[in-house]
């Protein structure tokens, strides 16, 4: 707790005895130093709550020594499922680095998909939880009991156990087309991830998506160069609103969903004051909201195209939205330029020849930040890396300049009477009409043309969802891209279902329309 006698002892002591063979995690042992070198600076709050770095270390010793004691160590598996976003998450996190376990962090709740195949196939020698999680036959502990372990406990400094070349993180994909997949990141790549530092770290990080996720490791980073973080237990655009202009000047990563419902809410619509740098990702936006939001709020924007597998891949920088607002709009629909350190090709199907500029194929990827593999998954493993390069399954193509566009994932493609239908050249054009705010689409099973296009449409604050609407939308499609392309079925929804990463639950969407009928929209193929 606050304000106990701290035991000291100095990080390259800690290191010392760390004990086992190779060189201490960097990762861990960069962040512990940082925590120590900015010991007196407020750190994390959440609530009424703030810790210093000083205080927060503390903690983490605490929490540490009960996770050891529960049994966690040195490449055991720590699963910890979480429906809950509080702050005390940052520190379960690092304690869990210190001791050198092999962590997995879930979202749950009701959304959550496949959690007992998960809570099986990572292995774990102990689940910490806020939430009721299915008896797999592992000891559990609720995450309120962790805490009140390490609250009795002296802040006794524990060595930094990680390696290397240990399994940090088995961190699973959303699982939209199957069961998740557990992609394994060693603590040598975690720590070429955090080469890329935040941009604002004299700004409070803002935090309002999950912890047990991305949000988690961009907060570490924020800690890292000595910034605050300030963790929102749920996303609200007037709560988040408040927040700015009280902890101004603040920084955050919004998901593309998230910039939609600041955009369309009174109270943020035209600004949020105190805002001063956004980063976005997750899934694709829409440009021209894109735009909206960057010409009404100002400030510093930046995207990062990346996935689990590879981490950040390309970055959209400041200066592009910049450029993108003032005279190259066509900007906006890139996902920028490969990050440092990181290597983009595009190839063609079978992977082997490098496309030139302009070309679309699948993109290619290599960089030290990638995982070492997929969690027990040996086969999967060698169908997407080969000769040190990774297949992302996306769509793309470079431009002159280095410049990298989307066009879809390789298995988001609806089959029409044997032509490709990507999905998301058809989203852009749906939520081109000024009353679609978001769109969705995916295939189902045809008789006629082996599959068609069905897409899910979110109305526009002040329009009303209709046939007429619907079929404006569709012409729009056929305007931009070919009548094969149009959606033969139409359905209107409040809200899109989300997965836990802000993206559209394509695996739900594709459920929904297997058992609807949909509206059939006219002029189609």
């Amino acid at each position: 707790m606050p304000g106990r006698p701290r035991a000291r002892c100095t990080v390259a002591a800690r290191v010392r005895r760390g004990g086992g063979r190779g060189m201490a995690a960097r990762y861990v042992t960069e962040l512990v130093e940082a925590f120590e070198r900015y010991a007196g600076r407020p750190a994390i709050g959440g609530g009424a709550a703030l810790l210093t770095f000083s205080e927060a270390l503390d903690e983490v010793h605490r929490l540490a020594g009960a996770l050891a004691e529960a049994g966690a160590g040195r490449g055991t598996g720590l699963a910890c499922v979480v429906a809950g976003n509080r702050p005390e998450l940052l520190l379960v996190r690092l304690a869990a680095h210190l001791l050198g376990a092999r962590l997995t962090m879930v979202v749950g709740g009701p959304s959550a998909y496949g959690l007992e195949f998960l809570l099986q196939d990572c292995r774990p020698g102990l689940v910490v939880h806020d939430m009721p999680v299915p008896e797999t036959g592992v000891p559990r502990l609720a995450l309120a009991e962790l805490v009140a372990r390490a609250a009795v406990r002296d802040p006794v400094p524990v060595p930094v156990r990680a390696r290397e070349d240990d399994v940090a993180r088995v961190t699973y994909t959303s699982g939209t087309t199957g069961l998740p997949k557990g992609v394994a990141s060693t603590f040598g790549a975690m720590a070429a991830r955090s080469v890329d530092r935040p941009e604002a770290a004299g700004a409070v990080h803002l935090s309002v998506t999950s912890l047990a996720e991305r949000a988690g490791g961009r907060c570490l980073e924020q800690l890292r160069a000595g910034g605050r973080v300030e963790v929102l237990e749920s996303f609200d655009p007037p709560e988040f609103a408040a927040a700015c202009r009280r902890l101004a000047p603040v920084s955050t990563y919004l998901m593309a969903s998230m910039v939609y419902r600041l955009l369309d809410h009174p109270a943020t619509a035209d600004g949020v004051p105190g805002l001063r740098a956004v980063s976005y990702g997750a899934s694709p936006i829409d440009p021209g909201r894109l735009r909206e939001a960057v010409t009404r709020w100002g400030g510093r924007w930046r995207q990062g195209y990346g996935m689990n597998e590879a981490a950040v891949i390309c970055r959209l920088s400041p200066a592009d939205h910049d450029a993108a607002v003032r005279d190259r709009p066509g900007l906006l629909a890139s996902v920028g330029r490969p990050a440092p350190g990181v290597e983009v090709q595009v190839r063609d199907a079978d992977g082997v020849r490098v496309l030139p500029a302009g070309s679309t194929g699948e993109v290619w990827t290599r960089s030290a930040a990638m995982m070492s593999g997929y969690w027990n998954q040996p086969a999967l493993t060698a169908g997407v890396l080969r000769g040190g390069w990774l297949r992302t399954g996306d769509l793309g193509r470079l431009d002159a300049a280095g410049y990298l566009y989307l066009v879809d994932r390789v298995k988001d493609v609806v089959m029409v009477d044997g032509d490709n239908v990507y999905c998301l050249p058809v989203e852009a054009a749906l939520t081109g009409h000024p009353a679609v705010a978001e769109a969705a689409v995916v295939g189902r099973h045809s008789d006629l043309t082996g599959e068609e296009v069905c897409a899910f449409l979110v109305p526009a604050p002040g329009y009303e969802p209709g046939d007429r609407v619907a079929a404006e939308a569709c012409d729009r499609v056929v305007a931009a891209l070919a009548p094969y392309h149009r959606p033969t079925a139409v359905f209107w929804e409040r809200e899109l279902p989300l997965t836990s990463r802000g993206k559209p639950d394509k695996r739900l969407l594709r459920q929904w329309a297997a058992t609807r009928s949909g509206r059939p929209t006219p002029g189609g193929r």
